[in-house]
């Protein structure tokens, strides 16, 4: 195996990745994959030794109808396209109570779903209560996915896990929705829920600042038991955790070696890469990774700070400080008007 001096120290032995190429990275490509791409997809990740793998509009079940962003392929079609395409990989789709009510839960479960993954921002798990038992009730292995999970101190995060675990949630993932975490910060938060909550965990984390994989390993190797990938790193705003290089990672650091990396690249390449994608402002990544403000905010603070003539990305900065969790029009435009307006030219 290639990579095979190196050391395995301190290296988790049993991380598995979840592939959400199907859901995440329909973000990518305004949520219009088309049946082939999703039957290839599906195929080639189970073909090369992935076990766990999401499908659906990017903000999960009913999406497509309750928001203003429909799919391509409805949840109905994708349902059809897992259970027939999947024999020994297992399936599941996203769920954001709201969004999602419990009957279209049931109606997923009914169809042959494998797993939920019930998102929730980490200021407010209550709403997944409801969802967690529900689904556990239907037979599904349950996660309980903690969006914003950077808003929070450590403590905060313990607790939150503690809830969801409560809950009855089998795993509980830790997001770092704005891809602002560094490994270190990585480690400490997964080592320290680790050793104070007994439930399994996971990693979904975003590329702003070029960091996702080693936040990945980092996460594995600190008590992760389950860690996010997408094919060519495909995802909202700046992208995710690779899942091929996430996979050839792992082998040469003896986490696993029950991925098929070459195959998994060729998936890539031959899938992903011929892709027309969305248009995403490099500095609005950069930018959104430093001071950890999450995208689905960028249309907010681009409107208020062109309304008020000051720097987008001052504002956002500044908001960062006050609100990284839903910070309202009145407080951004009450800081945008605080600040130096631009010089016209």
């Amino acid at each position: 195996m290639y990579g095979s001096q190196e050391s395995a120290a301190g290296a988790a032995t049993d991380a598995e990745i979840l592939d959400c190429t199907l859901r995440d990275g329909s973000y990518s490509v305004d949520f219009k994959f088309t049946e082939a791409t999703i039957r290839a997809v599906l195929s080639g990740l189970q073909d090369a030794g992935i076990g766990l793998i999401e499908l659906g509009h990017g903000l999960g079940l009913n999406a497509g109808r309750a928001l203003s962003q429909p799919s391509l392929v409805s949840d109905e079609r994708c349902f059809t396209l897992a259970s027939e395409t999947l024999d020994r990989a297992a399936w599941g789709m996203f769920c954001i109570p709201g969004v999602a009510q419990p009957v279209h839960l049931l109606q997923a479960a009914r169809s042959g779903m494998d797993f939920v993954r019930i998102g929730v921002d980490i200021t407010d798990v209550s709403p997944a209560a409801a969802f967690v038992e529900l689904a556990r009730e239907s037979g599904l292995k349950t996660f309980v996915n903690l969006m914003k999970t950077n808003v929070l101190p450590t403590d905060g995060v313990v607790e939150a896990v503690r809830r969801c675990a409560g809950f009855g949630a089998e795993g509980v993932y830790l997001v770092d929705s704005a891809g602002g975490y560094l490994p270190a910060a990585i480690s400490a938060v997964f080592e320290a829920v680790a050793g104070a909550v007994p439930v399994s965990l996971g990693f979904h984390g975003h590329d702003n600042l070029g960091l996702a994989n080693a936040n990945a390993l980092a996460a594995a190797t600190a008590g992760a038991r389950f860690v996010d990938g997408t094919l060519d790193g495909i995802g909202r705003g700046p992208g995710n955790t690779a899942t091929e290089l996430l996979a050839a990672i792992f082998s040469r650091r003896r986490v696993t070696n029950r991925y098929d990396y070459r195959a998994l690249a060729r998936l890539s390449q031959d899938e992903m890469r011929p892709l027309a994608r969305r248009h995403e402002d490099r500095v609005y990544q950069v930018v959104g990774g430093l001071t950890e403000t999450h995208s689905s905010f960028f249309p907010l603070l681009t409107r208020c700070a062109e309304a008020a003539c000051v720097d987008v990305f001052e504002l956002m900065a500044a908001v960062a400080e006050i609100d990284r969790v839903h910070p309202s029009e009145e407080l951004v435009k009450e800081i945008a008007a605080g600040l130096p307006a631009l010089a016209l030219v």
